[in-house]
C-alpha cells in the first residue's frame, strides 16, 4: 500500500484557462520537446506564485533561464522551451499574460510631434491575433543552389541576443575618454570582429540546409557557416533579404495611436516594444 494519499486540494490546482495555436504549428520542435494535442491546439495555464516570482529575478530573466521555467510550467506541452522555434516566443508569452492578468495592458506612446505621452488600453487578444505564421516553405534560389529556410530556435535567438548586449557594453567602455587611442582601437577590432561573428552564427542558424545541383542536401552546420564565411556577397545579401522579407511580414507590433493634446490631435504609429521584465510585471 502506497503512503502517499491523494490530495484532497488537487481539484483546486489550476487548471487551462485558454487554449493557444502555435504559430509554427508544431514544426521545427526537436524530437521530445513537443506534445502537441491532436487538436493542434495547447493548453496554458495562469502563472503561479513561483513563476512570478522567477520572472522577476534579473540574472535569469537576462540569461533565459527564468522564461524557460515560466514556459514550461504554463505550457506543460512544451517539455523543452530551449528548442521552441523563436517564432513562437511572442506568441506564448502573451497567452501566459492573458491567462495570468486578464485582456487588458497599459500601453504608453510618445508623440513624436510634439511629446506628448499617450495611453491607451490594448487588448491582448486582438494582438495575439496579429501574431501570424511565417512562411519559411519557399527556399532562396541562387544559381543552381537552393538555401532552405528554417527559424531559430529560442536557445540560439536567445545566445545571440546576449552577444549583441555584451557588445553594446563593450562599445560603451571603447567610448571612454579616458581610454587611450592605441587600446581603443584594439577593443574596437575586438568588437568588430565579434558583430560579423555573430551575424554570421545568426544566418547560419535560420539555415536548415543548402540543396545542390546533383540534389545532394548540406545539412552540417559547421558546412553552412563555413559557406557563409566564403560566399560571394550576393549569396549572403540574397538569404538575408529573405530573412527580412519574412520578418516584416509577420510584423504584428506597430500600433496606431491619436496624440492626446488638444493642440496637436495627430495620429502616429509606435512599435508595441516587448519587453519581459515589465510585460509580466
Amino acid at each position: 500500500m502506497s503512503s502517499l494519499s491523494a490530495n484532497p486540494l488537487s481539484k483546486h490546482f489550476r487548471q487551462p484557462v485558454l487554449y493557444l495555436k502555435l504559430p509554427s504549428n508544431g514544426r521545427w520542435y526537436q524530437e521530445g520537446s513537443l506534445d502537441l494535442p491532436v487538436t493542434g491546439e495547447i493548453p496554458v495555464f495562469a502563472m503561479t506564485a513561483r513563476d512570478e516570482i522567477t520572472f522577476k529575478t534579473p540574472d535569469a530573466l537576462m540569461n533565459g533561464a527564468s522564461t524557460i521555467q515560466v514556459i514550461e510550467s504554463c505550457c506543460p506541452s512544451i517539455k523543452n522551451a530551449w528548442k521552441m522555434p523563436a517564432v513562437d516566443l511572442d506568441a506564448v508569452l502573451i497567452a501566459i499574460r492573458l491567462a495570468t492578468y486578464g485582456k487588458e495592458l497599459e500601453f504608453t506612446g510618445v508623440c513624436p510631434s510634439c511629446g506628448t505621452k499617450s495611453e491607451k488600453v490594448l487588448d491582448l487578444s486582438a494582438m495575439l491575433d496579429r501574431v501570424v505564421p511565417a512562411n519559411w516553405t519557399t527556399p532562396v534560389q541562387i544559381d543552381s543552389m537552393e538555401i532552405i529556410l528554417k527559424p531559430q530556435s529560442y536557445e540560439d535567438f536567445n545566445k545571440n541576443n546576449q552577444m549583441k548586449f555584451d557588445e553594446q557594453r563593450i562599445m560603451q567602455v571603447v567610448q571612454n575618454d579616458e581610454m587611450d587611442d592605441e587600446e581603443k582601437t584594439a577593443r574596437f577590432n575586438k568588437v568588430f570582429q565579434r558583430i560579423i561573428e555573430t551575424g554570421i552564427n545568426q544566418v547560419s542558424k535560420s539555415i536548415a540546409g543548402i540543396k545542390l545541383e546533383d540534389g545532394t542536401v548540406v545539412e552540417n552546420p559547421e558546412h553552412i557557416k563555413e559557406f557563409l564565411e566564403n560566399c560571394e556577397r550576393t549569396v549572403w545579401e540574397a538569404i538575408k533579404d529573405k530573412l527580412d522579407e519574412i520578418k516584416s511580414a509577420t510584423d504584428y507590433s506597430n500600433i496606431t495611436l491619436t496624440c492626446e493634446s488638444p493642440e496637436c490631435t495627430k495620429e502616429f504609429i509606435t512599435p508595441f516594444v516587448f519587453e519581459q521584465s515589465n510585460f509580466f510585471g
